[in-house]
């Protein structure tokens, strides 16, 4: 078995690449919906902020609601740990310190796309060029992922990489969901039911989802069939669903996994015991609370079965954000 902090480090690090390219697409994808949608919707530059809950940092910071303030602390804040440029920056900081588990490419990869990153800072006011700084990131990411993908025995190193991808990912994909909320709301705009399929389908682009829902669902796309599909999707590997299995997986291979693998089996019968067919509106955002809530509490049992025994009294260093 691996040293607690070691294993704790490399649990990060997958965590935090998730982060990196996951945040890069959705501001990337949000961003040019934006711009195709009319100025008067429910759905505007704010909304990013709330997605990641940050409306309290966000305006600590930052004085006016601005496209270029949101731009900035979503990408370029390293006060801000949510942030694309903090998020790379702890990829770097972790893999640095776990140079003798990890294929040797991994630190010129992640080191070449930290000096990119910061090189590019002064860029992101301008839309165009923001596009093409997040989608390099984007790239990145994926090529880093695939030469861990490709390169790694699958050992406990992996496993805990793999628990850290996915309950990143999980979390991810509910707070983009929170969105749905809004989308199916009664109360929601002409302008929102006159767009209501371009929101869905990017909803379904910002986490990768487009191609493999018109593939495996054979229907037009609308709420309930894209909640049911993001949520309990069993093959799909952006589905909450798919990522507590194959947290669920992977923790059967480590020493006393029964509480987090029991966390993660109620999450998911949790989600599977919901009509999502018919959750009214104003169902949704409580349920994506519950989720996130719940993730929480499973990287809670995660760092105190395996990080930190003594996790009450001493919690874990790097923060969710």
């Amino acid at each position: 078995m691996m040293l607690s902090r070691v294993a704790e480090r490399v649990y990060w690090m997958a965590r935090y690449l998730e982060r990196t390219e996951n945040t890069a697409r959705l501001i990337n994808v949000y961003s040019s919906m934006l711009l195709d949608l009319p100025g008067r919707m429910e759905i505007n530059w704010y909304t990013l902020i709330r997605l990641f809950n940050a409306d309290q940092a966000f305006r600590e910071r930052y004085g006016r609601v601005t496209e270029e303030n949101i731009m900035r602390f979503l990408i370029a804040d390293r006060d801000n740990p949510a942030s694309v440029v903090s998020s790379l920056l702890n990829v770097r900081e972790n893999v640095r310190t776990s140079l003798d588990l990890l294929p040797d490419e991994i630190w010129q990869q992640v080191n070449q796309a930290h000096i990119q990153m910061n090189a590019a800072l002064d860029l992101i006011d301008k839309r165009h060029d923001r596009q093409n700084v997040l989608r390099a990131m984007q790239q990145a990411g994926q090529c880093i992922r695939g030469t861990l993908d490709s390169h790694m025995s699958r050992d406990n190193t992996f496993d805990f990489m793999q628990i850290g991808r996915h309950l990143e990912r999980a979390d991810m994909t509910s707070r983009i969901l929170e969105m749905a909320s809004m989308l199916l709301s009664e109360q929601r705009s002409d302008n929102m039911r006159k767009y209501e399929g371009v929101l869905w389908t990017n909803l379904l682009q910002s986490l990768s989802a487009r191609q493999m829902y018109v593939r495996h669902i054979h229907a037009r796309v609308d709420g309930a069939r894209v909640l049911n599909f993001l949520l309990t999707d069993k093959v799909f590997p952006g589905s909450i669903g798919y990522s507590l299995a194959a947290m669920a997986r992977r923790m059967q291979y480590l020493p006393d996994p029964e509480l987090p693998m029991t966390m993660a089996q109620r999450i998911f019968e949790h989600l599977g015991a919901q009509d999502l067919s018919t959750i009214p509106a104003n169902q949704v955002h409580p349920l994506m609370d519950y989720l996130q809530s719940e993730l929480g509490q499973l990287h809670g049992e995660i760092a105190k079965t395996w990080f930190y025994p003594d996790y009450d009294a001493h919690p874990a260093p790097q923060a969710q954000g």
